[in-house]
C-alpha cells in the first residue's frame, strides 16, 4: 500500500512546518502593531465584532475562549481608541452589547486591505495550483489542527462533521 503524502514526513519535519507557520502568523502580528496599533486580540474582536456586531460581552468572550473580564479588559482598550462602543442590551439590561465605532470599521479596513494586498502580492509567483492548494490548506486549517472553525453566528460552532452545536458555556 503507498503511503501518503503526509505520511511520508517525518514527525520532526511536521514540527518545523509548524513552528515556522506560528512564526510567520507572530510576525505579521508584529506588523499589524507596528502599521496599525493593533493587537492579535485586537484585530480578532475587531473582526469579529465587524462579521457580527452588535454582540454581547460574553459572546466575545466565549468567542476568545477567556473568562468575561478578560473581554472586558480588551474591550475597554479598544473602548479608550474610540474603536467599539458598549451600550445596554435592551432586550435583557444585566447584558452589554459591543459593536464598532466608525473609526474601529476604518481600521478594520485598513488592516483587511493591507491583507489583502500582502496576500496577493505574495503569491504572484504562484502556479494556479499551487494557489490553489495554499488557498484549500488555509480554508482548511481549522479541520487540519483539529481546532473549531469560525462561525459567524457567536451562539454556535461547527463540529468536524459541520453540524452545529452550541458552545460550552
Amino acid at each position: 500500500m503507498k503511503k501518503s503524502f503526509i505520511d511520508s514526513l517525518r514527525r520532526e519535519q511536521i514540527d518545523e512546518i509548524l513552528y515556522n507557520a506560528m512564526a510567520v502568523v507572530y510576525q505579521f502580528d508584529r506588523q499589524k502593531v507596528r502599521l496599525f496599533g493593533m493587537t492579535y486580540q485586537d484585530s480578532y474582536i475587531l473582526y469579529f465584532l465587524r462579521r457580527s456586531s452588535p454582540v454581547r460581552m460574553s459572546s466575545i468572550a466565549q468567542e476568545l475562549s477567556v473568562h468575561i473580564s478578560t473581554a472586558s479588559r480588551a474591550v475597554d482598550k479598544l473602548q479608550r481608541r474610540r474603536l467599539v462602543r458598549r451600550s445596554p442590551d435592551l432586550s435583557d439590561r444585566r447584558n452589554i452589547l459591543v459593536e464598532l465605532e466608525e473609526e474601529g470599521k476604518k481600521l478594520m479596513m485598513a488592516s483587511e486591505n493591507h491583507s489583502y494586498e500582502k496576500i496577493r502580492a505574495g503569491m504572484k509567483g504562484y502556479s494556479a495550483q499551487e494557489a490553489a492548494a495554499v488557498i484549500k490548506a488555509a480554508a482548511n486549517l481549522s479541520a487540519i489542527l483539529g481546532v473549531p472553525p469560525l462561525n459567524a453566528d457567536p451562539e454556535a460552532a461547527n463540529t468536524d462533521k459541520g453540524v452545529a452545536i452550541k458552545r460550552r458555556r
